[in-house]
């Protein structure tokens, strides 16, 4: 199952075609250094609250890591429904995460052994995952003042549990992107060594994220 959710999942094989969001390419540094790439599409179908978008990621690391990665989310608000990812390398991981009521189930795979894992599905729960810059998409719809303060929930794989994050602001800014400047509003969140902040231009398109605690940047290729 994990391998048809990331060569291609449900809206691949429905009757009704799914609509191409986005497709495109983040270059990554860390610590100043450039250290891969990952290339990603997002897909949509259906309207309302039978609305799925789904997300897919190749990661690819210099130093020979590879990361795939599958999300689907439904409605309006982007509620989580699934993630899987797997990870190649000097190391091996498989995770899968799934949503079945109000509960999160995850099973971990790796060189060690198997762990299974049960959380809360609060609203607001979000995967923000290690490597991934284009699954802050779902940070678009928080731009503007009412947001400010707004808590969100975070699963990463690599993370002990599921950690609340609050947004901090939104707000225009010039940028340089590709040797271009171009407007696009910056929208602040966390606090210490898990603050971040992502960069989306006028149409709405994530350009860059930057998780300094971390020495990430990702920045979309043009």
């Amino acid at each position: 199952m994990l391998a048809a959710l990331l060569a291609g999942g449900p809206l691949s094989a429905g009757t009704v075609a799914a609509q191409l969001i986005e497709r495109g390419t983040f270059r990554i540094w860390v610590d100043g250094t450039e250290v891969g790439s990952e290339q990603f599409t997002i897909q949509r179908q259906g309207t309302g609250d039978a609305l799925t978008t789904e997300a897919r990621s190749i990661v690819s690391m210099r130093d020979g890591r590879r990361l795939e990665t599958f999300l689907e989310v439904v409605g309006p608000q982007l509620t989580l429904v699934r993630y899987a990812a797997v990870e190649t390398g000097p190391d091996t991981m498989s995770l899968t995460l799934s949503r079945t009521g109000d509960r999160l189930r995850t099973r971990t795979t790796t060189d060690w052994g198997l762990k299974v894992r049960g959380y809360r599905a609060r609203p607001g729960t979000f995967v923000l995952d290690e490597w991934v810059a284009h699954h802050y998409f779902v940070l678009g719809g928080l731009a503007g003042e009412e947001s400010a303060g707004r808590r969100l929930y975070v699963f990463s794989r690599v993370s002990a549990g599921i950690e609340p994050v609050e947004v901090a602001a939104s707000a225009p800014e010039s940028i340089e992107l590709g040797g271009e400047r171009i407007e696009a509003t910056r929208i602040d969140f966390g606090s210490g060594e898990g603050a971040g902040s992502v960069w989306f231009d006028g149409s709405g398109r994530l350009v860059r994220v930057s998780l300094p605690g971390r020495g990430f940047v990702a920045e979309r290729s043009i």
